[in-house]
């Protein structure tokens, strides 16, 4: 019987995956300890667990060798050393996403390239005029886009690309073969010689030990004037201070972001009000009622993998420690 550790604390769904995998898998036993103390002792012969296992936990671990992280791409801390270097087997929740996240990312796209700031501020002043926009109007098929991490939110978003008549470029570290809807591909050591072809640089890579202020004053100098960043990844991708420095400085024209280096962002920060800039709060992923269930989505994937564990099967998204994704 497999032991299944559920580490606290625990939110309503999560207790609910339980209460699922109980009902569907008798043949587990799902432990939901109700505090840090009680979970060290349950994690002692835990065959799997879900959720953030702190360093003392996974040392007091004596048979885990499955770990479901709780996100696609975690905070800074979820991966240390000791998990690196242990036997045992991370999955994540990517893929879930691809279809809200891919479509927030059209909107900034759409938004930033037929002037769209610039025409909500004049909404804001009851000013009807038609040269409100910051910027040139950028024609889409005659445009380049650059998505930086080629998975599955950025193949689904270079589909999106391709149905707008952009030329695609992809940028990732382990992808061979361009994917649909990609017309180039590049490994990312080679993302500087690229970046200058882009109209619009489109991140969506999660945050690795290798690329923390990857997008900084000097890549942003190597862009076009006239081109836009977006990022829904993960915020320590890229120093906000240099991206607000490189738009006030018309080193490019603007920026979309859903994510940031320290969130929430700083109030007083810069980036608040320059214009062309759009800003959403982390919400790319946002769970709506209106829209797809992404608990839904958690929950089918956790009892997949739970299922798989126990009959020895292959796991789904199995993660490389070593890059944290």
């Amino acid at each position: 019987m497999p032991k299944f550790v559920i580490m606290p604390p625990q939110t309503d769904h999560q207790k609910s995956w339980a209460a699922r995998i109980s009902d569907t898998l008798p043949d587990y036993d799902v432990v939901l300890p109700a505090n840090a103390d009680e979970a060290k002792r349950e994690i002692v012969d835990a065959d799997a667990a879900f959720g953030n296992l702190p360093a003392d936990a996974l040392a007091a671990a004596t048979r885990l060798r499955w770990l479901q992280s709780p996100q696609a791409a975690p905070p800074p801390g979820y991966y240390y050393d000791e998990l690196i270097e242990h036997s045992v087997t991370v999955t994540n929740f990517r893929g879930i996403y691809n279809d809200h996240i891919s479509a927030h990312i059209m909107m900034m796209v759409l938004s930033l390239s037929r002037g769209l700031p610039g025409y909500m501020r004049a909404k804001a002043r009851g000013d009807y005029e038609k040269d409100a926009n910051d910027a040139p109007f950028v024609f889409l098929p005659d445009s380049t886009a650059i998505i930086v991490g080629v998975g599955g939110i950025g193949g689904d978003t270079a589909l999106h690309c391709k149905g707008f008549g952009m030329h695609v470029i992809g940028v990732d570290p382990r992808v061979g073969d361009p994917p649909a809807g990609v017309d180039e591909i590049f490994p990312t050591d080679q993302l500087a010689s690229v970046i200058g072809r882009a109209d619009f640089v489109l991140v969506t890579m999660p945050h690795t030990p290798d690329n923390r202020g990857l997008f900084n004053a000097e890549m942003f100098a190597r862009m076009k004037s006239t081109a836009y960043f977006i990022n829904i990844g993960r915020g320590p991708t890229t120093k906000l201070d240099d991206l607000a420095e490189a738009i006030e400085n018309g080193v490019i024209s603007g920026a979309g972001l859903d994510v940031y280096e320290v969130e929430p962002l700083d109030p007083n920060h810069k980036l608040w009000k320059l214009d062309n800039v759009v800003l959403t709060p982390h919400v790319a992923a946002k769970e709506d009622e209106g829209g797809a269930n992404l608990n839904q989505r958690r929950s089918d994937l956790l009892l997949d993998n739970a299922r798989r564990f126990a009959a020895g099967e292959d796991l789904l998204n199995v993660v490389d420690k070593s890059l944290w994704f």
